[in-house]
């Protein structure tokens, strides 16, 4: 046995026929009858002296076992635990050895090789059982008694004598990692691990993770990814791991997150980053068109590299390039991938503040990549690329001197064919004003008018400091004369006297040597101010003549230059100099070269002059010239930031029409978001988010529960949430938004307040206190009230009426005696408002199928009804007020509402107005105080019998309004009580006929022959009542004697006082 090598197989069955002659073979395998006491005496010798080497003397047994795992055999089932705990505590045995032997130098050769053969056989016993049973564990129980729930669990658990294989994988998967750990290449000659023997373990944890519930071990799969990570870095697997984890994906897409979990540990715990470049060159060099046609796999590779830069972004960012190409591949899902990718390295390695040129350069090219995304041909990656840009608004990694024109580059979306598109572009509208860098309150107008306030406040602070300056100069250059002015009379006489000595020189000499003093004095490529500087030095040092000499070799070498340019008195015998000999000429060149000389002097003490008092001045002035320059710098900085807070606002308000348009989208989705936009605007203060928050109260009204919910959660949040305070502001606060939505609604906006209203009310989100704050506006006992606020609670209680009705019913006398008191008869749309809350008292007007109640009716002479003739007989001469013809139509209507005789109340309402109307001719020129109002009215339509055509409109629009509701009155009104009242009359017969139907049962067959008798001699009448016609015949009548009255009598009969 000790000269037998152990050749690890590629399949169990190679090691029954050996190729090599030193090679182990199992040359029998043992039955099933013998295993049992065979596998018994293997546990007995691990636990002996034996150890770990009782596997290589037991193997042939555990082989066999192998062979026959499938088996259903009850011994195989009772031999698998025994002959597991037996191998593993082999192997656990074997890492102890291990240990202690390759900690000694000495071991011999034989030695060697029996614990190399023992740690082979270990290991691929132990691979070997871990597939077997990972390989039952997963197929589908038999069992009936575990349920659906439970069958996850139980598959593993369910085992009476308590196995429990998760618990039993972990241990094994240790027990490998503890033997992989040691320095086992030295039993090896040369010291290199088989490839075979790595792989063997790889390919069992490869085998593991390819069941989902593994994977989600966290336990399990933190183990088997240590005993990974040191194959790859003590066993050079990294090439086998980069591929095998390529083939993973491809086939397992749950194993996306774990294998990147997988790399990230490998990294970072075992600093393998070249893996990650493996992996990825592999996935780079696949197939576009492969990767298109394979979906499953490539939403795998996609998940998988997002997830990996997510986790190691410094070992994914030098790879990068590798990935960029694919971008402009077929696959959407890896384009979307890869734009993931940029998005996770931009998030982890590029928000600093202390970026280099390189790293902002790298980042900007990222951020043009996903700019260019959003226009991508494909959906999928357009909204791909908005919800990066989403994210990154909400990591705040996106460069202010980029987000203006990316607003503009979204907004664009805001009008794509694809919905998830547009979903996504209002999100990342909505995240951005949540997170923008400028302000709480962006509104467009506020923000001009103190960005012109502060560019003024700007241009003055410069203008001022300008000023400043000149003046500064002005000082620092007269100060600068003075002192050149003295210094020059401190030199004037010796200079004047060295030009003079000069000119004094004989001609002949002076002929001789100048030219060859003026080619030395002078150079030939030497400038005119570098000459100056050397005549002024030389002043300065108290060389006189060679300054004077240095001055008449460079009046020749610039002839026309200025100074020199106003020498005319030059030698006209062509030698350019200052000599001249005549005396009077001689003192006019003196002074002239003086001149010259002065200028020349007084020139270059400028620039140290100015640097001196500048100096001076600068220690005294500097905390007031550093206060100056910071209020200057501040300012441009405030100009700036309002200047991006006005872009911003723009863009946005840009924005705003298109999605209002979404407001009418078909998709859910855009609704929605839109929605939430404009609540997030509102908030923000945004100029015309009104707009958008009217046209979304209209969705009150959608059949889409969502959508109304929506609304309602949205309103919710503007109106009725407030912050901080007592229970008294929240009420107020409450009670001025409800007001402020009413002032400027028109019609159909009042009509879906009120349904938003009533859906408060019956959720209790408008609570009692603020019924009772609008009952208090609505009387004006709250201080500071006005008129528009009283009747806006007006309004806002006839609404919440809708869902309430005991709201106005308990406080009838209130609104009675306010809402048709004094003020009605000066504002008739206050006089209107009542009567609609008035209406609301009634109840619903359908009436619901079977309900008998009693309708809710007033008195004739109530003072309801008094108070309405009067206001309505006082207000019919009254045509500049237009409101009258909508408070007629609602007070009609509530007297035929509420009132037990409206046709009596109607009648003395016509007769009343009739008379006042009339009465109003008797003036010589009628409709005098109405000229304006009446003008083109009443020449459009002439007078009749002498009636101001605006009176005449009124009263026969009155009795139009009477007329339709007398029709109505008697269709519905009259019919239903009539039906009503019968109703109740047939319940109380058919409860006294069960009276008498039960006190004859007990009677005789007799009795009941002659009952049935006399029942069919019956009238008609009874027959009818017993088979339900009664109702119905006297339906008819009814309603046809109603129709007779409404065709024939209402309008063309005497009924109306009209007539009279």
């Amino acid at each position: 046995m000790d000269e037998v090598d152990f050749v690890i197989p590629l399949s169990k069955g190679e090691l029954r026929t050996g190729n090599a002659t030193a090679q182990y073979v199992v040359e029998e395998l043992t039955s099933i009858r013998q295993l049992l006491g065979d596998t018994r005496d293997f546990k007995s010798a691990v636990l002996s002296t034996k150890g770990c080497f009782a596997v290589i003397d037991h193997f042939d047994t555990l082989y066999s076992l192998l062979c026959h795992f499938r088996s259903n055999d009850k011994i195989i089932k009772e031999v698998k635990p025994i002959a597991w705990n037996g191998l593993l505590k082999a192997a656990q045995k074997e890492s102890q050895t291990l240990l202690n032997y390759l900690g000694d130098r000495n071991a011999d050769r034989q030695a060697h090789r029996q614990h190399l053969t023992c740690l082979k056989m270990t290991c691929y016993l132990l691979c070997q059982m871990i597939e077997e049973f990972e390989a039952e564990s997963v197929q589908p129980t038999t069992d009936t008694s575990v349920t659906k729930k439970q069958s996850k669990s139980a598959r593993s658990k369910v085992d009476a004598s308590g196995w429990d294989w998760e618990s039993e994988r972990e241990l094994a998967i240790t027990a490998i990692g503890q033997l992989v750990q040691l320095n086992t290449a030295r039993l090896w000659e040369p010291p290199i691990v088989e490839e075979e023997f790595v792989n063997m373990l790889a390919c069992t944890c490869y085998k593991l993770l390819e069941n989902v519930e593994v994977s989600r071990n966290k336990t399990t799969r933190v183990a088997i990814f240590q005993l990974l990570g040191i194959l790859v870095k003590k066993y050079n697997h990294s090439l086998g791991a980069s591929l095998k984890i390529i083939q993973l994906l491809q086939h397992f897409e749950h194993l996306s997150s774990p294998l990147a979990q997988a790399v990230e540990i490998f990294v970072k715990e075992f600093g393998m980053k070249n893996i990650v470049s493996d992996i990825l060159r592999e996935i780079g060099q696949m197939d576009s068109k492969e990767l298109a046609r394979d979906n499953s796999g490539t939403k795998a590779y996609a998940a998988f590299v997002v997830e990996l830069s997510e986790k190691v972004p410094s070992a994914v960012l030098p790879c990068i390039s590798i990935l960029l190409c694919k971008l402009d591949e077929e696959s959407n899902n890896m384009r979307s991938a890869v734009l993931g990718v940029i998005a996770e390295l931009i998030l982890h390695c590029f928000t600093n503040e202390d970026l280099d040129e390189k790293q902002k350069s790298t980042r900007d090219q990222f951020l043009d990549l996903l700019e260019d995304a959003v226009y991508n041909v494909n959906a999928y990656v357009r909204n791909k690329a908005l919800q990066i840009w989403l994210r990154l608004s909400n990591a705040s990694a996106i460069p202010l001197p980029r987000q203006y024109e990316l607003l503009k580059l979204v907004s664009g979306r805001l009008q794509d064919c694809s919905s998830m598109v547009r979903k996504s572009a209002v999100q990342f509208f909505t995240a951005y004003l949540k997170n923008n860098p400028f302000a709480a309150k962006i509104s467009q107008e506020e923000l001009q008018t103190n960005l012109d306030v502060e560019t003024e406040k700007l241009e003055n602070l410069v203008g001022q400091e300008e000023e400043n300056e000149d003046a500064e100069n002005d000082r620092n250059r007269a100060v600068c004369e003075k002192e050149g002015q003295a210094k020059w009379n401190a030199v004037e006489a010796k200079m004047k006297e060295a030009i003079s000595e000069l000119l004094g020189l004989e001609a002949s000499s002076m002929d001789e040597e100048m030219p060859e003093e003026k080619e030395l004095l002078v150079g030939e490529e030497e400038s005119m101010n570098s000459v100056k500087l050397r005549i002024c030095k030389l002043m300065t040092d108290g060389s006189f003549v060679e300054a004077s000499k240095l001055l008449q070799a460079a009046s020749d070498a610039f002839v026309g230059t200025a100074p020199f340019h106003r020498n005319d008195l030059k030698d006209s015998q062509g030698d350019g100099s200052f000599l001249d000999s005549s005396q009077e000429e001689e003192n006019t060149s003196v002074e002239h070269i003086l001149e010259i000389a002065k200028e020349m002097f007084l020139e270059s003490l400028v620039p140290s002059s100015v640097e001196k008092v500048v100096e001076n001045q600068q220690q005294e002035n500097t905390e007031q010239q550093l206060q100056e320059v910071n209020e200057i710098t501040k300012q441009k900085l405030l100009v700036q930031y309002l200047k991006a807070c006005l872009n911003f606002a723009r863009q946005i308000q840009t924005a705003m029409p298109l999605v209002c348009q979404m407001l009418n989208s078909k998709q859910n989705s855009d609704i929605l978001e839109a929605i939430e936009f404009f609540v997030t605007a509102f908030q923000f203060g945004v100029s015309n988010v009104m707009m958008g928050i009217k046209r979304m109260q209209m969705l009150v009204l959608s059949k889409e529960q969502l959508i109304k919910e929506a609304v309602m959660g949205a309103y919710k949040r503007l109106y009725l949430t407030t912050e901080g305070g007592n229970q008294r502001s929240h009420t107020l606060a409450v009670v001025k938004n409800l007001t402020a939505m009413t002032e400027t609604a028109n019609t159909a906006e009042l009509f879906s307040l009120e349904q938003l209203v009533i859906e408060f009310v019956k959720e209790g989100d408008i609570s009692q206190s603020v019924i009772q704050m609008l009952w208090e506006r609505f009387s004006m006992k709250m201080p500071g009230t006005t008129a528009s606020e009283s009747r806006a609670a007006l309004q806002l209680l006839g609404m919440a009426a809708g869902a309430e009705v005991d709201i106005v019913r308990s406080n009838f006398e209130i609104l009675v005696a306010e809402g048709l008191g004094e003020r009605a008869c000066t504002d008739f749309q206050f006089a209107a408002d009542t009567c609609t809350a008035l209406l609301k008292m009634a109840g619903s007007e359908k009436v619901k199928a079977g309900a008998h109640e009693t309708p809710y009716k007033f008195a004739a002479d109530n003072e309801i009804f008094s108070r309405l003739l009067v206001v309505l007989i006082a207000g019919a001469s009254k045509l500049e007020d237009s409101s009258y013809t909508h408070l007629v139509k609602q007070a009609i209507a509530v007297i035929y509402r509420i009132a037990e005789h409206p046709d009596q109340i109607c009648t003395k309402l016509l007769q009343d107005v009739s008379t006042v109307i009339l009465s109003c001719q008797s003036d010589d020129d009628p409709g005098t105080e109405n000229e304006n109002s009446e003008d083109i009215f009443e020449k459009a339509t002439p007078r009749v019998a002498g009636i101001h055509p605006g009176y005449l409109a009124r009263l026969i629009n009155m009795a139009g309004e009477v007329a339709l509701k007398q029709l109505v009155h008697l269709d519905v009104s009259v019919a239903g009580e009539l039906k009503r009242r019968r109703a109740v009359k047939q319940e109380d017969r058919d409860r006294k006929r069960l009276g008498r139907r039960s006190s004859t049962v007990r009677k005789s067959i007799s009795l009941t022959r002659s009952t049935s008798k006399t029942k069919v001699s019956a009238t008609g009448e009874s027959v009818e009542e017993e088979m339900g016609l009664t109702a119905a015949i006297a339906d008819d009548e009814e309603a046809e004697y109603i129709r007779k009255i409404c065709e024939n009598e209402i309008v063309t009969g005497d009924t109306l006082s009209l007539h009279d």
